[in-house]
């Protein structure tokens, strides 16, 4: 449609790179418009952008200063191209640039548009053009890679044999009944990593009245090879060991969000133990995937966030999961999916945080909720 964007540099990255990924919008060169701050930025934003086969050039701009020498600056860069073969980008930058860019782009009378995340349209600042619908679906690692991320490490989930399916599905099931005696297993598996081994005592003390059935579903599963309460508890594998220290609930919602993604629903497959990592930090994400372009985060947990023995576990979660929500720009959306209840602080905090939550039984529809989720519901 334009043959060159002009695209104010800010924390926010996903506005700029969405037309340059649609078919009818993709343009062959991109002006990055650059203050001293968004440097950084600006670097990762071209890494993502040049492998598309578009050329950008960055272009130092100042966010303050005489709107007369602004206009001057913004004039002087147009002044190459032709009425329609330019166009500006509105949505990032800060208010200042983003007003001062709009008044010279339409006082010379060069086209604006506004890329609106929520509708997945491109809006145009005049009465010719009628506003486009989007067709672009960002992967996540380009998607982080925008952002300053590179993915470390990933897990690849193996699916649910169908005897872990059942079990998943039992315990979802039970959470009312099992709750108390899945912390237990969960606890036993936690040892047994810490310790490096397959194998911890299991003492009588230990044993919820529910344990033993647990248990006995585990080994139907081949989760554990054997237990005698008393003697000790054997795992099968590293693999079943991690499934039984909470590592069920986040294959159980991986395999909801791949009945989701049949739907239509996901962009692409969700990733599971995602590790990853900035000039300026290091994170590990439970769960994450690309809905409607925006990076949404699950955080699960099995063990207990309420009581004596919980310590600020609930507290941890959440502020986890604030801190990480920023790694994908504002549109990043955070859920906490917790086999046990929250006290009621940190689903006071859950709310103010705008942190989704599904918890105890509300797990048995995470499906639901997930879906009700992605569609801003």
């Amino acid at each position: 449609m334009f043959n060159t964007h002009v695209c104010m540099v800010s924390a926010q990255a996903a506005p700029n790179l969405l037309p340059l990924l649609d078919e009818k919008l993709k343009p062959r060169e991109v002006i990055l418009l650059v203050t001293d701050a968004m440097q950084e930025k600006a670097k990762h934003l071209q890494e993502v952008i040049q492998p598309l086969g578009i050329k950008v050039h960055q272009h130092p701009f100042s966010a303050t200063g005489e709107f007369q020498a602004l206009q001057a600056q913004l004039e002087a860069l147009l002044e190459p191209y032709g009425a329609d073969e330019v166009a500006l980008n509105v949505t990032g930058g800060n208010k200042w640039m983003a007003i001062t860019t709009q008044e010279v782009f339409r006082f010379n009378d060069r086209p604006v548009f506004y890329v609106d995340i929520a509708s997945g349209q491109v809006l145009f600042l005049d009465n010719r053009t009628p506003p486009h619908t989007l067709t672009t679906k960002i992967k996540l690692e380009s998607y982080l890679k925008a952002y300053g991320y590179k993915i470390l490490k990933r897990s690849q989930p193996q699916g649910l044999t169908g005897e872990q399916r059942e079990l998943c599905q039992q315990m979802v099931a039970k959470v009312g009944e099992w709750g108390s005696a899945i912390g237990q297993l969960n606890r036993l598996a936690s040892e047994a990593l810490q310790q490096n081994s397959l194998q911890v005592p299991l003492s009588l003390e230990q044993c919820d009245e529910n344990l033993p059935k647990l248990l006995n579903e585990c080994k139907d599963a081949r989760i554990i090879s054997h237990f005698k309460a008393g003697d000790s508890i054997r795992f099968s594998d590293e693999k079943s060991r991690f499934f039984a220290n909470g590592g069920w609930l986040e294959e159980y919602v991986n395999a909801c969000l791949n009945q989701l993604k049949s739907e239509g629903l996901l962009q692409d497959n969700s990733h599971l133990n995602l590790e990853i990592s900035s000039a300026h930090s290091k994170n590990e994400l439970d769960v994450a995937f690309m809905a409607k372009n925006r990076l949404h985060i699950i955080e699960c947990k099995t063990r207990r966030l309420t009581g004596p023995y919980a310590g600020a576990a609930g507290t941890e979660s959440l502020y986890k999961l604030d801190s990480i929500r920023d790694l994908g720009g504002l549109g990043t959306r955070a859920m906490l999916a917790s086999y046990r209840k929250l006290g009621q602080a940190d689903q006071q905090r859950a709310q103010d945080l705008k942190i989704r939550v599904v918890q105890g039984e509300e797990i048995q529809r995470i499906k639901e909720r997930i879906r009700n989720w992605i569609q801003g519901q």
